[in-house]
């Protein structure tokens, strides 16, 4: 798979490695850290971590936000052109 992280921010670029299983072992323990938490605990980690948490946030929350993201990074259209 060919993505453009180029175009993406740090936190986009956590949750497309996170997605297509990209991630290391820490950004990976650091994922289902941050999928698992309650808000209390989200906040917690926004402090050290906030491009990831942010970026988590609308990944869950803002409807459009990873289609959006796809398409920047070359991911859908590649996608749709192998069927």
């Amino acid at each position: 798979m060919n993505i453009n992280f180029e175009v993406l921010t740090e936190g986009e670029r956590f949750i497309v490695e996170w997605q297509f299983s990209f991630a290391g072992g820490f950004k990976t323990a650091l994922a289902d850290a941050i999928r698992r938490a309650d808000e209390y605990h989200l906040n917690l980690l926004s402090l050290g971590f906030p491009d990831e948490v942010e970026a988590y946030r609308n990944y869950s929350r803002l409807p459009g936000w990873w289609e959006e993201v796809q398409k920047r990074a070359g991911i859908i259209i590649r996608q749709q052109e192998a069927k």
